[in-house]
């Protein structure tokens, strides 16, 4: 088996089949499609989008976990030699059968595509694969500095042909966050692939719907997003300091604001940055930083 595609899945069961038809029937490609505790009101386990097809294989988790569990639950029963994975609202475009052929020898580690982005029920062109464009031309204009980014700022998974024999080498994992799950994998991958490749192909379709988990933003995700944030960040400082990252920069500045506005919600944040690692003499270094520069703001409008 050349080929893994993981797919986890929770009561999305058409756009589901939407996903499969657009993988090709191959038979060196199977598919591993983990359904994180559908409701049975919503999809009919008999008639499983897939269940008839070659080389595919169902695990149901009988608790919801999460992505990032599922994921992890799936990567060691994958026989293939690459793993790919796809979110079951998303699609793959045409050309991505010649692709699978055209690097299923490669010396990479890692194979990099692009992608498009699309509105899930009209087709309207999105927003949702922008920075991934923007990636590929700062690859395409310096590829020293554009393979850094790939490597260490293009945090979802999708998109990438990996080695399975990398991930399982290292040990590389999702983390069980309720939201970018998917961040400290990515990342690990990047920093442990020895060579790279990079297709600046849209291989892959983004799409954008309404009630997705990318488009509600509880409390409890805030602040799994701020430690995923922040891990990123650490992980950066101590392996690429020279790569700004604007989206922890962002989270700052909010802890900053919190410090006056929202005390509770500030000790909590202080103290999810303490136990990433941060020392508290960054950590205040960082509010005064931001505070400075609101402060300058407000003089600056008035």
């Amino acid at each position: 088996m050349n080929y893994t595609i993981i797919i986890p899945h929770r009561n999305i069961p058409n756009l589901l089949e939407r996903l499969l038809k657009s993988i090709p029937e191959r038979d060196d490609l199977e598919i591993i499609i983990v359904d994180d505790c559908s409701d049975s009101n919503i999809v009919n386990f008999e008639l499983f989008p897939g269940k008839n097809r070659k080389n595919l294989k169902l695990i149901r988790n009988e608790v919801n976990h999460g992505a990032g569990y599922s994921r992890n639950s799936a990567v060691p029963l994958a026989t293939g030699k690459w793993i790919i994975f796809a979110d079951a609202d998303d699609f793959f475009n045409d050309g991505f059968d010649e692709f699978l052929t055209q690097f299923v020898d490669s010396n990479a580690d890692v194979v990099y595509f692009s992608a498009n982005s699309v509105d899930s029920d009209t087709y309207a062109p999105s927003y949702r694969a922008d920075h991934i464009h923007d990636y590929m031309k700062k690859y395409n204009d310096d590829p020293k500095k554009g393979e850094l980014i790939l490597r260490y700022l293009f945090s979802e998974t999708v998109c990438k042909l990996v080695k399975s024999e990398l991930i399982k080498r290292y040990s590389i994992v999702f983390d069980d966050t309720s939201i970018h799950e998917d961040v400290r994998f990515a990342c690990s991958v990047g920093h442990h692939a020895k060579e790279i490749a990079v297709v600046n192909r849209e291989l892959y379709c983004i799409t954008s719907r309404k009630g997705s988990l990318c488009s509600t933003l509880s409390m409890k995700k805030y602040l799994d997003e701020l430690k995923v944030f922040a891990r990123w960040k650490k992980f950066l400082m101590d392996n690429q300091p020279s790569l700004e990252m604007l989206k922890f920069d962002y989270r700052m500045y909010n802890v900053s604001r919190h410090l006056y506005k929202d005390n509770k919600l500030f000790r909590s944040e202080y103290r999810i940055l303490r136990e990433v690692g941060f020392t508290h003499a960054y950590i205040i270094g960082q509010i005064i930083k931001y505070l400075w520069k609101s402060v300058g703001y407000k003089l600056g409008r008035g």
